[in-house]
């Protein structure tokens, strides 16, 4: 048989019979057909666009949005930019994110750890919370508490809670801290009491497990991170104001509008309660599936070395299911950040209720392609954050 030219093989075998060849091969030519696909796919899009006369184009981010946003976390008035406008219901929509991942991440978890408590009442509650929450579409929630928020007295007829605690149809005020001078020296202070008491709690876990003494490195690591921070706010508030103050809410003009203090907006209030406890459910079962993934035989050594049910939980169950909760949970992040995007539906001005709003007045296309921009800046980011603590748990406990 005759030889096969050096060019058509590769480490003696020919081209189209080595994997590694084929596998690149096939990546290739397939990268190629997507890329194709899409440049057509837009390139059709651009076609429709122009023979329809439909406006596009970004120049309208420059102009004023003369619009008010009712929901703003940071300084914005009628007079700022579109562009500036995007950005505010941006923040919106992120601070949802963050803080309904953080609460529906705890909630997930009482909730996954009660459906397998041994006591019966907790593990059906929990059952039930599960199932109904999981059941139910998340706008009829939403809804749901939106006229439950609006069965609530009105500003000058709410309840006062503790005379600190402002509760109405408007939101609830509580009283909040106010920053002075030196708010900004006082934090750069406190995360570097944190890394300090990250370090401590460190070197006290090698020292325990070098040599097999109790040095607490948890409390450890709590208290110097506190002394730290205290220490820093005693030496700032030397100077005779300290770095934060709080701030009262109460009734103010002939209204009895509250000011004062941060008021969570019953927009805001009720997407979070929503997303939340929707979110929570999914959470919940993620979390159940993930202990009880872990080998029996664990939980059992765990207990013969003297461990409670909960510091086995802790210290050998949860670790191991971590592997198997942490991508689905991610999911569930992803979820729950689009799903703010039904913030419209109860009044609060997240990114889409804006976009929509500003259709009226600019093209439509541009401003929806910013959204999904914006949605897929976001979810890409907590798959980042999720791969990188999911590589990490699987380096620590591999």
């Amino acid at each position: 048989m005759a030889q096969l030219p050096r060019t058509l093989t590769y480490q003696g075998i020919p081209v189209w019979r080595h994997l590694l060849v084929i596998q690149w091969t096939t990546q290739i030519v397939s990268a190629i057909v997507v890329v194709a696909l899409v440049v057509w796919f837009f390139a059709n899009i651009g076609g429709a666009i122009q023979d329809r006369d439909i406006p596009y184009g970004f120049s309208f981010l420059s102009r004023e949005y003369q619009t008010p946003i009712g929901d703003h976390l940071i300084p914005y008035e009628s007079s700022d930019t579109f562009l500036y406008a995007l950005f505010v219901a941006t923040t919106n929509t992120v601070v949802v994110a963050v803080a309904g991942v953080i609460l529906a991440t705890l909630l997930g978890i009482v909730i996954g750890v009660a459906r397998l408590s041994g006591n019966w009442l907790v593990s059906k509650l929990a059952l039930v919370y599960v199932e109904f929450f999981r059941n139910v579409p998340l706008l009829v929630q939403l809804l749901f508490w939106f006229y439950l928020m609006l069965t609530l007295p009105t500003v000058r007829d709410g309840h006062v809670v503790a005379g600190r605690i402002y509760v109405n149809n408007s939101g609830i005020s509580i009283p909040w801290l106010s920053g002075s001078g030196g708010a900004l020296t006082w934090l750069a202070l406190a995360g570097a009491a944190v890394v300090i008491g990250v370090v401590v709690h460190r070197l006290l876990v090698r020292r325990e497990v070098e040599t097999g003494r109790a040095s607490y490195p948890l409390m450890a690591g709590f208290a110097a991170a506190f002394v730290v921070g205290a220490v820093s706010w005693l030496a700032i508030g030397a100077g005779g104001e300290a770095p934060f103050v709080i701030s009262l809410p109460g009734p103010e003009g002939r209204f009895g509008r509250i000011a004062g203090g941060f008021t969570i907006r019953a927009g805001l209030l009720v997407l979070l309660i929503g997303l939340v406890m929707y979110t929570a459910a999914f959470i919940a079962e993620i979390v159940r599936a993930g202990i009880q993934s872990v080998v029996r035989g664990q939980v059992e050594a765990s207990r013969a070395l003297g461990l409670s049910p909960l510091e086995a939980l802790r210290h050998v169950v949860f670790p191991q299911a971590l592997r198997v909760i942490i991508p689905p949970t991610i999911s569930q992040y992803l979820n729950l950040t689009k799903n703010s995007s039904l913030g419209g539906a109860v009044g609060y001005a997240e990114l889409t209720n804006v976009g929509i709003t500003m259709t009226q007045t600019a093209p439509a296309v541009s401003i929806f392609i910013l959204i999904m921009l914006v949605y897929l800046a976001t979810s890409l980011t907590w798959s980042l954050i999720g791969n990188l603590y999911n590589r990490y748990v699987g380096f620590s406990w591999g």
